[in-house]
């Protein structure tokens, strides 16, 4: 029986490599792109029945229109970034393939399916979409199928809010001109998870949080909720000696949990 052949472009380190080693071990022949590859993306067009890009967000449309027109009906051209409305309408447009949008939520780290989704956003074709989404569940993720634009609301919650706020609490500190070093002195034990997590943002890869934040086509309405629920935390905290700010805090309690 012929193995599947996969292509990942951006395959040798972070999410693509994480899907490289999980097709392996499914048996399918997997070859990688990078910066010091041989292997370019017009190879990996041409000889793979899917062809994967994995590369960072500020590039992908780019990659996309460059290896869409070489794809041909019978192939996959799938995604792994963090959007998925903007990608799977680029890979639409620019190939004649089948097209999927895949977004695992969870980082390159992870080893043990176990407790981590996957979203899987149709684009056109059926087989090879349920290709993958068997590939991934019989490794034991568990698959949520979802629209794009259902995935990409979804998303400005949990990245787009999540990483505005902690990327606000570092520049906030900044601004304050108080030392870190001193602000660690009397850091409690939830402070220093929190600024280990602004680190990471803030130190390793900011323009893929930057990315997050800027490319995410709800992020208009995300922006002004937070920029109207800061304003009204300083409004309530103006007023006695925090009751209102108390209620206000219990009345969101009450949607939230």
């Amino acid at each position: 029986m012929k193995k599947t052949t996969v292509g990942i472009i951006g395959g040798t380190n972070g999410m693509g490599s994480w899907l490289a080693d999980l097709l392996k071990a499914q048996g399918c022949l997997v070859h990688v792109t990078g910066r010091k590859t041989q292997m370019t993306t017009t190879d990996v067009a041409r000889k793979c029945d899917v062809v994967v890009v994995a590369v960072p967000i500020a590039v992908t449309a780019r990659v996309i229109k460059e290896v869409g027109p070489l794809m041909k009906q019978d192939q996959l051209l799938m995604d792994l970034t963090s959007l998925k409305k903007e990608p799977v309408a680029l890979m639409l447009e620019h190939s004649r393939s089948d097209v999927v949008g895949c977004h695992p939520l969870f980082g390159p780290a992870v080893t043990n399916p176990a407790g981590h989704r996957i979203v899987l956003c149709r684009g056109r074709g059926d087989a090879w979409y349920e290709w993958i989404k068997t590939v991934l569940e019989k490794t034991g993720y568990d698959v949520l199928e979802k629209t794009p634009d259902q995935h990409d609301r979804m998303m400005s919650i949990v990245q787009t809010l999540n990483h505005l706020n902690t990327i606000a609490l570092g520049m906030a500190i900044a601004e304050s001109g108080i030392p870190l070093s001193d602000v660690a002195q009397f850091a409690t034990p939830i402070f220093k998870t929190k600024m280990d997590i602004a680190k990471k943002i803030f130190t390793e890869t900011p323009e893929l949080y930057a990315g997050i934040i800027a490319r995410n086509p709800d992020r208009e309405n995300v922006l002004r909720t937070y920029e109207k629920v800061v304003q009204n935390i300083r409004d309530l905290a103006a007023i006695g000696n925090g009751e209102k700010l108390t209620e206000a805090i219990q009345a969101a309690a009450k949607k939230l949990f």
